[in-house]
């Protein structure tokens, strides 16, 4: 589609002010003829670029509103990017900043004029505003990237998002909106000159008729009923609607044939043989049946196996899971201080980036949500594994993500993840990668937790300022001494 090309705006003079390209593109001039501005189209929005009288490059716009304005003596006056921009005045210091978090205020844009004869307005990317006026013509630009087409995602169409299951964290879209946006972004390419993309044709071939064996003998009864209706073998009507059809054939309208079990001629292809047109054969055929239309009961297994599996309304499925409260490095010396003195605190340590990390925190958030199960019911306080629960120690458990800091492990020099950090009464009584000895398991959990209750009671705790030993391949490396030693001799003399 191309747009019709304007005449050119021209000086008293007669030079040429401003040419006007098909796609809406243009090119403005100073008097003298130097280049005053250039206005690219590229895909649906424009390249801008706008020069002093002398020929220096004082701004600069691509099609997303990314770009710079600047002085004369070359120093960045406004800069404009994805994450924000900032506007500076001439001695570099940043008058005005913004982000996408925090962006200009609406209808308070930055305005200033970049010479005597470019002013600019700049709201946001997609709010930005140049005019150029030499000798008294005035030439608008609107820059930056297409509002529409900057605030229109699939976001903007969902109604809701999925909490559970497999497609947990999906968004449900409303098809409505979807074929809404979707014309409202054929118009706006036609509007802008823009082709909308040819669908894509699809050509049977011989390679097509090797993949699917049962297309060729389609294919050619379809060409072949082609054939024979250009030869005028067949005589074929289209009717547009049902009311245009029974208009055209009236009675001699042709039906199913309907067997004798119906009450009716079964030899007869007219609309009267139809059973619908007979009382006593409609109110025969209009029965109520007893069968019984309810939904087959779902096994125990769908039943357990996701939230989205719902045999009665009302009745959802909720997870025996529980997650884990987490503890910020600012805070945390001050919520072990805080915590209880009588209970212990598991403080678990984990990275979402790490596999071992990934494996054990269902099973922890599960324990979590047994305890919490039993608290609510007014049992004991602890949760493990069959008939171990009731009898449990008290304690709870927290989490802390060491990918978001270094805290813990500046402090204990922890190299191994997932680590489990163990509280009593302030005091750091337990502090190893694996439990009860060897297990990383819920019973493991818990069989852990009584021990270390029973020697923090004993005063048994970790040392202040307590790190683990540095890594090493010191037993590998001695090892590998030993085995050269002892190789000789193994292998005997020679």
């Amino acid at each position: 589609m191309v747009k019709d090309l304007l005449p050119p705006k021209l000086f008293p003079s007669g030079n040429v002010f401003v040419k006007y390209s098909p796609d809406g593109g243009s090119f403005a001039y100073y008097p003298s003829g130097r280049m005053a501005s250039c206005y690219e189209r590229m895909g649906s929005g424009f390249f801008a670029y706008f020069f002093s009288e002398s020929g220096k490059t004082m701004l600069s716009f691509d099609p997303l509103g990314v770009g710079y304005c600047s002085f004369e003596n070359g120093k960045p006056r406004l800069t404009s990017r994805m994450p924000g921009g900032t506007y500076c005045d001439s001695d570099g210091k940043i008058v005005r900043l913004w982000t996408t978090l925090k962006p200009l205020k609406a209808g308070n844009p930055i305005e200033f004029d970049l010479t005597k004869d470019i002013h600019v307005s700049f709201g946001s990317r997609q709010l930005i505003h140049v005019k150029l006026t030499v000798m008294g013509i005035t030439e608008e630009y609107d820059l930056g990237e297409v509002q529409k087409m900057a605030t229109d995602s699939y976001l903007t169409k969902a109604v809701s998002q999925i909490k559970m299951g497999p497609e947990r964290g999906k968004y449900v879209l409303d098809i409505d909106k979807c074929r809404l946006a979707a014309q409202e972004n054929k118009e706006r390419r036609e509007a802008m000159g823009l082709s909308e993309p040819e669908a894509p044709k699809v050509h049977i071939t011989e390679d097509t008729f090797q993949k699917h064996p049962p297309l060729k003998s389609i294919v050619g009864s379809t060409t072949a009923l082609q054939e024979s209706v250009k030869a005028g073998h067949f005589h074929v009507d289209v009717f547009v609607s049902k009311e245009k059809m029974r208009e055209t054939l009236g009675a001699s309208l042709p039906t199913l044939r309907l067997g004798a079990e119906l009450q009716t001629n079964p030899f007869s292809t007219t609309i009267s043989s139809l059973p619908s047109s007979k009382k006593e054969v409609l109110d025969a055929l209009l029965f109520e049946n007893d069968i019984n239309n309810d939904a087959l009961p779902l096994s125990a297994a769908i039943k357990g196996a996701s939230g989205r599996y719902r045999p009665e309304h009302g009745q959802h499925y909720r997870t025996p899971r529980k997650r884990l409260l987490e503890l910020k490095w600012k805070a945390y010396d001050e919520a072990i201080s805080d915590f209880p003195k009588d209970q212990l605190l598991v403080v678990c340590c984990l990275a979402s980036w790490m596999p071992q990390c990934r494996r054990a925190e269902p099973v922890l958030e599960e324990l979590n949500g047994k305890m919490a199960t039993e608290r609510a019911r007014g049992g004991a306080s602890g949760g493990g594994g069959g008939g171990a629960r009731a009898s449990s120690p008290p304690f709870e458990m927290r989490k802390f993500d060491m990918s978001e800091n270094r805290f813990l492990r500046d402090r204990h020099n922890i190299n191994t993840l997932p680590m489990y950090l163990m509280y009593y009464g302030g005091k750091l009584a337990y502090a190893s990668n694996v439990l009860n000895g060897y297990g990383t398991s819920a019973d493991d959990m818990v069989a852990q937790v009584r021990t270390t209750i029973a020697d923090a009671q004993r005063g048994s705790v970790l040392p202040e300022g307590f790190r683990f030993g540095a890594t090493s391949d010191a037993i590998t490396d001695k090892f590998g001494s030993t085995m050269t030693h002892t190789s000789p001799s193994i292998a005997g003399p020679s």
